[in-house]
């Protein structure tokens, strides 16, 4: 069991940022710098980190830090990976469309991440490449309530709730871990056909122009 003696020692302003960091990783599973610079930073110190690591563990998780990416994640803790009975509360099903449209913005953000301090795209760019694969959510309202989610979940952002095509998405990548690893696989072996079917056709149809 961890000692939490630390706690009684904290200024308030640190107490704030210990309790704000603990309740937004388990609310939202992320940190990410860019939108929450101020708790980000606070990880950033190790004794810090340790602290909360020690206090994570107690209920099963903990925490790491990239410092490249800028980003902070709660993880379950190692030793209780294999233990019955405990929920991983921090885990999010989306649906199989949804996790079409995050395999759209991972390969939005590889193509651009290293070109630019900051990856952004465009509504109209996630349009065009669901155009591309053939991809239908059903309706435009479908898609923003996917990208609502994503937003809740710190995976994007944006200040724009309008979602014209001109409009401002903000990608992290933190995208990266959204999608469970069997359902990323399944649904590219069935979508696979089609999504070469149809990049082919979007090829040739843009040599023709």
């Amino acid at each position: 069991m961890g000692n939490f003696d630390f706690l009684d020692h904290l200024k308030d302003e640190n107490l704030l940022n210990f309790k704000k960091c603990i309740r937004k990783l388990l609310d939202s599973t992320f940190i990410v710098s860019e939108k929450d610079p101020v708790l980000y930073d606070y990880l950033t110190y190790s004794s810090n980190r340790i602290d909360m690591s020690n206090y994570l563990k107690i209920i099963g998780y903990d925490l790491v830090v990239d410092e490249e990416l800028k980003y902070a994640m709660l993880i379950q803790n190692e030793e209780d990976m294999e233990t019955a009975g405990l929920k991983k509360i921090n885990h999010v099903n989306f649906s199989n469309k949804e996790v079409l449209v995050l395999i759209i913005l991972w390969m939005l953000f590889l193509e651009r991440f290293g070109k630019f301090e900051k990856v952004y795209v465009e509504f109209g760019d996630i349009i065009d490449r669901q155009k591309q694969y053939g991809i239908i959510m059903g309706s435009l309202t479908e898609l923003k309530t996917a990208l609502q989610r994503f937003k809740r979940f710190s995976l994007i952002y944006y200040t724009d709730t309008d979602f014209k095509e001109n409009t401002i998405i903000h990608l992290y990548p933190t995208l990266q871990f959204a999608m469970d690893k069997n359902q990323f696989i399944q649904i590219v072996n069935e979508m696979a056909p089609q999504l070469n079917h149809n990049e082919e056709t979007f090829d040739s149809q843009e040599e023709r122009q």
